[in-house]
């Protein structure tokens, strides 16, 4: 049962990652009001990219540490 539950959990942050990731590509003006250009775009997901696998590295390194201790 905790599989599935850290499985759906992983589709989830997936999903939110994507849908993140479409709208950091999308948009035409960023947050402090300077226009968009693709190198601009390339970088913000870049910075994207590696917040998210910082934090899978994390989940696992701590799913992997628990597993650990349960033998």
């Amino acid at each position: 049962m905790k599989d599935s539950k850290w499985k759906i959990f992983q589709i989830v942050q997936f999903i939110l990652f994507l849908g993140i990731s479409v709208f950091l590509f999308v948009r035409k003006v960023d947050g402090s009001g300077a226009e968009n250009t693709a190198d601009v775009k390339l970088i913000s997901l870049t910075i994207w990219l590696g917040f998210y696998l910082f934090l899978l590295a994390l989940e696992y390194g701590i799913r992997f540490l628990i597993t650990i201790n349960k033998k």
